[in-house]
């Protein structure tokens, strides 16, 4: 593994890349180019996929297979995001990715460990995080073209509030380089996701928040590589749970 191609000095080059892409998003969408700006979205996240591909080979890591190519292609249906059927596919494939991040966290969670705090801590993300998530989603309702969109974007909420809770539980218990990565990870998604929302529907000024959703999907990106190496670095923390 670490004579693999980009190990030694990945961080280096996918800080390059990293900037690359987020400079080429800036230029494309400053020139109005919707489709091309939408469609990068994918590109990016396939180009990831490839980059892993190439540095860990058959050692990569299976969640993380499925949630590249499934947050991919759902970005890439965006390209047409106007059409009904192609925003609810988009949408179904936004919710499996997220699930693949489910399976890599869940086995991790041990509810023998669930303290008071963070008991109380779960229900007050549920309650706070849950109505700021339905009170967005309802203000996108009337702007979703139909009722299967609307009910995976609430499923992918709560799904990313769920994640949320159990990237922090993990991280509480572990507190390691990895474990702060992937709650990283999780975080720059979920603002990802609700910036590129507020974005798309208009909701405030949307030209700020579709370049800062596309900054947090490239920083996303980059930390979930990252902590691909630390996880492939640390091979217990494929099979210890929060014991």
């Amino acid at each position: 593994m670490s004579e693999k191609l980009f190990f030694k000095n990945y961080k280096m080059g996918l800080g390059i890349l990293a900037v690359f892409f987020i400079i080429l998003s800036i230029v494309v969408y400053a020139y109005q180019n919707v489709f091309l700006f939408r469609l990068l979205r994918g590109i990016i996240c396939y180009t990831t996929l490839l980059y892993l591909l190439i540095a860990h080979g058959k050692n990569i890591q299976k969640w993380l297979i499925g949630f590249l190519f499934f947050y991919g292609a759902s970005s890439i249906t965006t390209v047409w995001y106007e059409n009904s059927i192609m925003a609810s596919i988009s949408m179904i494939l936004n919710f499996i990715s997220f699930l693949m991040l489910l399976w890599y966290i869940v086995p991790k969670f041990n509810l023998r460990k669930l303290t008071k705090t963070f008991t109380i801590l779960f229900i007050l993300m549920i309650l706070v995080n849950g109505y700021l998530f339905i009170q967005l989603v309802e203000l996108m309702k009337e702007m979703t073209l139909n009722y299967t969109q609307y009910v995976f974007m609430i499923l992918s909420a709560f799904c990313g509030i769920l994640l949320a809770f159990l990237a922090l539980f993990y991280n509480h218990f572990y507190n390691t380089a990895q474990s702060m990565a992937f709650t990283l990870l999780i975080f720059l998604i979920i603002f990802a996701e609700i910036f590129r929302g507020i974005g798309y529907y208009k909701l405030t000024d949307s030209i700020a928040f579709v370049l800062l959703a596309r900054v947090l999907l490239v920083l996303s990106l980059y930390t979930l590589v990252h902590f691909s190496f630390l996880d492939l670095k640390n091979p217990k923390s494929l099979i210890t749970d929060i014991t």
